[in-house]
């Protein structure tokens, strides 16, 4: 239990944190930091060459601001660098592959920690039954490494987002109907706690926290390294069926898709859609774009889809691919359109979690979404998705067992909003665009939304649960783990001061 004064300086140092002027460092901070970090650790400044790559972020709109951003090499650099924060009592984040999107990392001010030079530490044990994975991995270097060696596991859906961060929130992934969520891969964690102590965190160690860890995990601590069930590469083949509609068969499609819907398919095929403007289709409206992700050759995919034939699409196309091309299939590998991290650009990411396709609200929101890119030129590279995985496997395992609140929801909608920065009534229009579609979208009272894809103005419920335990049991783990608030910019536990309009 925390005593009166703990409790007092908790709250002044939480009320720091928001404060939103600069946060200075030591002037000596390099000739006093330097020589606790290992060899090939570096100290960056605003100043440094290295500082525009080393800030820059996939969302430029939400970015933390930095006062100096610290490359470690090894897992005592995390620890000494949070020592170091608490020791001058400034705020520090610690970061991956930069994709985050909640506007609570603008409230940031202090030092950054970032684990991308962690980036090579990767190994498969001899039983071939786990992996190590270094806390900066890229999930495009998990999925080659084990590739080479005949397995694979989940990992993000993006070559580009980080291997273990999305763990820490859940972890959809293409495997889920198969293996289930990337928290439920997690055998062991290695985590840097707030005051720089490193615990081992499994079902036998720490085993309250490796509950919080796979779901809330970014609530308690820094993740030097994961050992994480990889899986036999029994069918390499991955096919895709695209069958792409005008708008105005919106409603017919979904309605459709909700009789697909029944929990007790194929667990190894999804159910994807895209909205987008595609002249070439609709030169006036976003199409509506309904894809089959099936692991297996194209020919028993075929079976599978022939209802959907029936439809008749206005366009129609396939592919098979190995597993390594399935994300660059979909637009989705490191280098393409929707991963680039370029500093240019702001995006902004907003998930919504249901059970099934409300059509009214899907209309609503196919409107909604409508309106501003046909009208607004500055965000016509936006799009929608519609991610719709199979969850087998993520409702075999127990609902109480983890952290992650979301296991009975199949569905995942996404906004995804793309523009320019620089430009600050594009940018209000963004916001007031992507709640609307929320709003929309979300149908029911008690919203619901993957932590991974938060914006940041969602009720705490929303992303960790309306049972009223889930919550009693988080925030018993955040006073005995992290008291002080020290990780309290995305997506909190426990929000600190006015949030974003709260919806």
């Amino acid at each position: 239990m925390w005593s009166s004064s703990l409790a007092i300086l908790a709250s002044v140092l939480l009320s720091s944190f928001t404060a939103a002027a600069y946060t200075a460092i030591p002037s000596d901070i390099l000739s006093e930091l330097t020589p606790r970090l290992s060899p090939t650790a570096k100290i960056l400044l605003p100043s440094s060459s290295l500082w525009p790559s080393a800030s820059k972020r996939w969302n430029e709109l939400s970015r933390p601001s930095y006062s100096a951003i610290i490359q470690v090499a090894e897992e005592r650099d995390i620890a000494e660098s949070v020592k170091y924060a608490n020791q001058h009592q400034i705020p520090f984040f610690a970061f991956s592959q930069t994709h985050g999107s909640d506007y609570g990392l603008g409230r940031f001010h202090g030092i950054g920690i970032s684990l991308s030079s962690l980036n090579r530490k990767i190994d498969l044990d001899k039983s071939g039954k786990w992996a190590t994975i270094g806390g900066g991995m890229k999930s495009k270097d998990v999925l080659d490494y084990l590739w080479k060696r005949g397995k694979q596991t989940g990992t993000g859906g993006c070559g580009c987002v980080g291997a273990v961060s999305p763990a820490l929130g859940g972890g959809h992934n293409w495997f889920q109907g198969q293996y289930g969520l990337m928290a439920d891969q997690v055998l062991e964690l290695r985590v840097v706690l707030a005051d720089g102590e490193v615990v081992v965190v499994n079902d036998k160690k720490h085993k309250e926290l490796f509950w919080g860890m796979r779901g809330a995990g970014h609530n308690f601590g820094i993740v030097s390294e994961m050992k994480y069930r990889v899986y036999d590469v029994k069918e390499p083949k991955w096919s895709i069926e695209t069958f792409t509609f005008k708008s105005e068969r919106l409603e017919e499609v979904y309605k459709y898709a909700n009789k697909k819907l029944d929990g007790k398919g194929d667990p190894r095929l999804l159910m994807w859609g895209t909205w987008f403007l595609n002249p070439a289709v609709d030169a006036e409206k976003p199409i509506v774009q309904f894809q089959w992700i099936y692991n297996g050759p194209f020919s028993e995919l075929k079976k599978l889809s022939k209802d959907t034939h029936d439809l008749k699409p206005d366009a129609y196309s396939s592919a098979e691919v190995d597993y390594p091309e399935l994300s660059p299939s979909l637009g989705y590998a490191a280098d393409q359109y929707a991963c680039q991290t370029d500093g240019q650009g702001n995006r902004m990411l907003r998930g919504i979690d249901v059970d099934q396709y409300d059509v009214k609200s899907l209309r609503k929101w196919y409107d909604a979404f409508a309106a501003t890119l046909m009208t607004e030129p500055a965000f016509q590279t936006s799009f929608c998705i519609l991610e719709g995985y199979s969850t087998q496997a993520v409702q075999a395992v127990p609902d109480k067992s983890t952290a992650f609140a979301l296991r009975g929801e199949r569905l995942l909608f996404a906004p995804a909003i793309f523009w320019q920065k620089g430009n600050a009534t594009l940018d209000e229009k963004a916001k007031k665009w992507s709640r609307e579609m929320y709003l929309a979208a979300s149908g029911s009272s008690k919203k619901k939304t993957y932590v991974n894809y938060a914006h940041g103005d969602e009720p705490v419920q929303a992303l960790y649960g309306y049972e009223p335990w889930r919550l009693k049991k988080l925030k018993q783990l955040k006073k005995k783990y992290d008291p002080l608030g020290h990780f309290a910019f995305f997506n909190p536990v426990n929000p600190i001061g006015k949030r974003h309009g709260d919806i």
